[in-house]
């Protein structure tokens, strides 16, 4: 029997929160989040599996304008059609916002609403904002001849809003039935996971020296009846690099290696021993 399901995008400028709302709405840690900014680089899939109900989310790079988020509207059709294999379109949109909400937000607003697609506009940060007769202004600025949508004030360090989304999801969508989530392979892709489980490391230890051409690749990966082996490299263009993250001491990648472990059996649920070596660039490890 087929579950009722929807396909959601989460979308937003840069660094506004798009990855932290999505990893709390799958219930489960897939997205890299970092002050760093465009540390999503990709559309990123997750899906939450209720008793009757499947939540496809899409979490995506950030926009830095109305011609950038044209590309990413285009990308997520194509991402479905490639990844599940059907002609389907997004069923529902989560903007996330600030305060500062700019005239290509507005814009995008407008697009969506005239594609009639449903739209949760989301307030980010809101226990930054001080004076909070702003947040009413920011309503009033965005509401205006729009329909099919919800707003919702938030700030993502609390998990209570959560379920007011869902809610309001719920409300806004028309379910579908034609195609089960669940056993498409692509959106339960634990190579994925544990390789942007690594790169999140990274970024947190090494900040902006260490640019986005670094990259992950899992060698091997042996499972056994009690822990996962996982064998991994990083694999970097630029020799500074290396001594980066390696650290006085080794004290850098250790720190990597240790929590990435720790992440990796917490999205796995089983014990894992993980090896790391970085890569130069004509291959000889480290």
């Amino acid at each position: 029997m087929l579950k009722k399901n929807i396909c959601i995008s989460i979308i937003g400028k840069p660094n506004i929160g798009k990855s932290t709302l999505f990893n709390k709405l799958i219930e489960k840690k897939i997205s890299i989040t970092s002050k760093k900014k465009n540390t999503t680089q990709n559309i990123i899939p997750g899906l939450n599996n209720k008793k009757k109900k499947q939540y496809l989310y899409l979490d995506t790079p950030g926009f830095i304008n109305y011609n950038s988020f044209k590309k990413i509207f285009n990308k997520l059709n194509n991402f479905i059609k490639k990844n599940l294999f059907i002609d389907r379109k997004i069923d529902l949109f989560i903007l996330i916002i600030d305060k500062n909400i700019n005239f290509y937000e507005k814009k995008i607003i407008k697009k969506i609403n005239f594609k009639k697609i449903p739209l949760i506009i989301i307030i980010n940060k809101i226990d930054k904002i001080k004076n909070k007769t702003i947040i009413i202004k920011i309503i009033k600025n965005i509401t205006y001849n729009i329909k099919y949508k919800s707003i919702i004030p938030i700030t993502t360090k609390k998990n209570k809003y959560i379920k007011i989304i869902i809610n309001e999801i719920n409300k806004l969508i028309k379910w579908n039935k034609e195609f089960n989530f669940e056993k498409n392979n692509k959106l339960n892709n634990e190579n994925f996971i544990i390789s942007e489980i690594i790169r999140e490391k990274i970024f947190r230890f090494t900040g902006d020296e260490i640019p986005y051409s670094v990259k992950i690749n899992l060698k091997k990966i042996i499972y056994k009846k009690k822990k996962i082996i996982i064998i991994s490299n990083i694999n970097t263009k630029k020799k500074q690099h290396i001594k980066i993250l390696i650290g006085k001491k080794g004290n850098k990648i250790k720190k990597i290696k240790y929590l990435s472990k720790k992440d990796i059996e917490l999205n796995l649920k089983k014990k894992i021993k993980l090896f790391i070596h970085i890569n130069k660039k004509n291959n000889e490890k480290i």
